[in-house]
């Protein structure tokens, strides 16, 4: 199953929403999302937008880097296709997945495969979009929590810093 067919919750930009609850997300000066959450968390701050390409298949994104991406949004990920945001895939939606997943013995760490090599279909990568507290806008293919990356931004002194996410 990929992303698009999956069950997707309805997001609408920050600028157009509602207080009915839902989700919300903010998008930069070319329209492409920042951050993503609710909005009773405006008074805090939106968690950083993870954005998977609706190609992407559950499995992949179950047994792959990207899921790792996950623990920067406690809500889930956009799911984009062409530019356009399709919706939020939930955490509770991946959560339910791993489970299956588990339940077959296909978590990370199978044995390699032949066809692992080929790239089936369009490809794009997953990626994190985060705000540095600096003010720089920083895209993330990989995360991890305990080593944080570097912020190519300028720190104090004009050099690269520790990466410290931005509520938006």
């Amino acid at each position: 199953m990929t992303l698009d067919e999956a069950t997707l919750a309805p997001v609408t930009p920050l600028s157009e929403a509602a207080v009915d609850g839902g989700y919300v997300m903010t998008v930069d000066a070319e329209g492409r999302p920042t951050a993503l959450g609710r909005p009773e968390d405006l008074d805090v701050g939106l968690p950083p937008a993870v954005l998977l390409p609706a190609s992407m298949t559950m499995a992949a994104l179950c047994t792959g880097d990207a899921l790792d991406l996950l623990a920067l949004n406690p809500y889930g990920a956009l799911v984009h296709d062409r530019g356009r945001t399709l919706g939020v895939l939930e955490r509770d939606t991946v959560s339910a997945y791993l489970v299956t997943l588990s339940a077959r013995g296909t978590l990370r760490g199978d044995p390699p495969s032949p066809s692992d090599a080929v790239l089936g279909g369009s490809y794009a990568t997953p990626v994190a979009r985060l705000v540095c507290r600096c003010g720089r806008l920083t895209t993330l293919t990989a995360y991890d929590p305990d080593f944080p990356p570097l912020c190519p931004g300028a720190g104090p002194e004009g050099t690269p810093h520790p990466l410290a996410i931005r509520a938006e």
